[in-house]
């Protein structure tokens, strides 16, 4: 019966040598080197994000980025092809030539969500937010065509007139 009265001094002393380590850890410097380290490097990683989210986010730079998409989409699948059927073939190169340096008539915001029967007034709710609006009858794209021509030769000015309120 004494058995189960005798304590262990092995188990006592090995608990003793953890605490008395886990307290030495706590002064060790390279300990808190790493607790510094690790603490810039989750500061960094979160203000990095809430830059990305606080950019990308942005109603005005979602406005131009839907601007730039939607007046792609325009120019390459509509605006070449109409304007190509206009021009004579061998006066093609001459008369684009003309257009590099002035540019197409600016294409209203508001035209480009109306054409194809409306197929890209969903892109409307881009540029109408809560507290941010841009003027669809002042924000255009104009269109630069560049030799050779083609569909996708081109380069794109936009004027944005959009205002938080």
């Amino acid at each position: 019966m004494k058995n189960w009265l005798v304590r262990d001094k092995s188990k006592h002393s090995s608990l003793t040598a953890t605490m008395k380590t886990n307290i030495h850890k706590r002064n060790d410097p390279a300990v808190a080197r790493r607790f510094v380290t690790w603490g810039v490097m989750i500061s960094t990683v979160m203000v990095g994000l809430s830059l990305f989210v606080s950019i990308y986010f942005d109603p005005e730079r979602v406005a131009e980025r839907k601007l730039a998409e939607l007046a792609t989409t325009y120019y390459e699948t509509y605006y070449h092809e109409k304007f190509m059927k206009t021009v004579d073939p061998e006066l093609k190169d001459e008369k684009l030539e003309t257009y590099e340096k002035t540019g197409f008539q600016p294409v209203l915001l508001r035209q480009l969500l109306l054409y194809q029967n409306g197929k890209y007034a969903g892109y409307k709710q881009y540029f109408e937010k809560d507290g941010f609006d841009c003027d669809k009858n002042l924000t255009s794209a104009t269109f630069y065509p560049v030799a050779p021509y083609g569909p996708k030769d081109y380069r794109v000015e936009y004027n944005i007139k959009c205002e938080s309120k």
